[in-house]
């Protein structure tokens, strides 16, 4: 087997283009939430809030972004920026063809809702103003295609694998490149998830079940994971990609290494087609499983990426998870979705680029808009402000989503 390590980081998010820019922003503790520009002409119970990009603009953002322009969802384009980033952040470009052979290269990509903003947006189109739309739709909207177009960019003529398993389709594409890293099938694995969900057909689809929020005020404080008077989600968007590097390939060619990658697993329940098991017991499997590959006991976890939706009955069952998983109530378990909403299968991706940045800086970021206590959720959340802590060896990253799928990763600090 082979240790695995993380080169090369990446990301696109509400705040903009840029993992600094992502790393700086929740360590601050601003919001990126607002009122959702791109939904204000329909009429709805509560206003739409989310987190969105605002601003970007693909051809300004990717050096030669004509050449896929026609053919990319607007989550895919955030996928490419951040796929980029993290391909240059890592030093590829030079280790590629030489060291590391393209087909010892590989690209992982997960998302949820894929091309959903091109279908709506060409039928509404179609509909209202113009003919069918051209062939370009099937590589917008089909995620199969998605790695492809990655995969096309870099010349990694290795494992290509796209994974639409709900919303931690972002974080089980590095467990797969991690998995794949480790048993010796490639060298490196560009990983990573996105999405573009905020469509009103997504939208409405949340609305209905009742997952989103209800708030009526500032809209930056919305999301409140954790909380007693949270009531929902709020929609985000975005794009984490990772590189995953065998360490005899990262120390031969003297990469830097901000993490290393020790332990995986994905479990499912299947109790509901909605809702995360009440108690529960197999998110905590996943766990369990996780921290037995990474061959550490529970109580050597410093720190949890958790999912922390803000969803009353997501955030009791993810506490239950992990508390009865590490057998403790003590470690900090924070939600950076308070800040930048649920960016769907760019969600856990986003998640584990800043798990990597914590581990370097020593900072944990805070859970925000946390006013009071929920005794199914007695936890630290890291409330409010940021922490400078002495010591994060080892933290854990989990997430859910619909149909009752869960995961967990182990991530530990790197000392040169």
């Amino acid at each position: 087997m082979h240790r695995v390590v993380i080169t090369g980081v990446g990301a696109v998010s509400a705040y903009g283009l840029g993992a600094r820019t992502l790393w700086r922003s929740v360590v601050s503790g601003r919001s990126a939430v607002d009122s959702l520009r791109s939904l204000a002409g329909y009429e709805m119970s509560s206003p739409p809030l989310g987190a969105e990009f605002q601003d970007f603009d693909f051809t300004t953002a990717l050096p030669g972004a004509e050449a896929y322009a026609h053919l990319t969802d607007r989550g895919t384009q955030f996928a490419l920026v951040a796929a980029q980033e993290a391909f240059d952040d890592a030093r590829l470009g030079s280790a590629l063809g030489e060291t590391i052979p393209n087909d010892r290269f590989g690209v992982y990509l997960g998302t949820t809702t894929a091309g959903i903003l091109s279908a709506t947006d060409m039928t509404v189109s179609h509909l209202t103003r113009t003919p069918l739309p051209d062939f370009s739709l099937a590589h917008a909207f089909c995620p199969g295609a998605w790695p492809d177009l990655i995969a096309h960019r870099f010349s990694a003529d290795g494992i290509m694998r796209s994974v639409s398993t709900s919303c931690y389709a972002g974080g089980e594409s590095v467990g797969l490149g991690f998995r794949d890293v480790k048993e010796g099938r490639t060298t490196v694995a560009l990983a990573g998830g996105c999405d573009a969900p905020i469509a009103i057909t997504n939208y409405m689809s949340f609305q209905i079940i009742g997952a989103t929020s209800r708030w009526t005020g500032d809209p930056a404080r919305a999301c409140k994971p954790f909380s007693a008077d949270r009531d929902g989600m709020v929609f985000g968007e975005g794009s984490g990609f990772l590189v995953l590097e065998d360490l005899d390939s990262a120390l031969a060619r003297n990469a830097r290494i901000y993490g290393e990658i020790i332990g995986y697993a994905a479990t499912s329940d299947g109790e509901d087609m909605v809702r995360p098991s009440h108690d529960g017991s197999r998110w905590a499997d996943a766990i369990r499983q996780a921290l037995a590959e990474a061959s550490i006991a529970p109580d050597r976890i410093d720190y949890v990426s958790c999912h922390g939706t803000g969803t009353r009955e997501n955030d009791r069952a993810e506490v239950r998870a992990i508390t009865d998983a590490l057998g403790r109530t003590d470690v900090p378990i924070g939600s950076i979705k308070s800040m930048i909403g649920h960016a769907f299968g760019g969600a856990s991706a986003l998640e584990l680029v800043c798990l990597g940045m914590i581990l370097v800086d020593k900072i944990l970021p805070p859970t925000i808009n946390y006013s009071a206590p929920d005794p199914e959720c007695d936890i630290d959340c890291v409330p409010n402000e940021a922490r400078p802590v002495t010591r994060c060896d080892y933290a854990l990253k989990t997430a859910t989503g619909f149909g009752g799928s869960n995961m967990a990763l182990v991530m530990a600090g790197w000392e040169d």
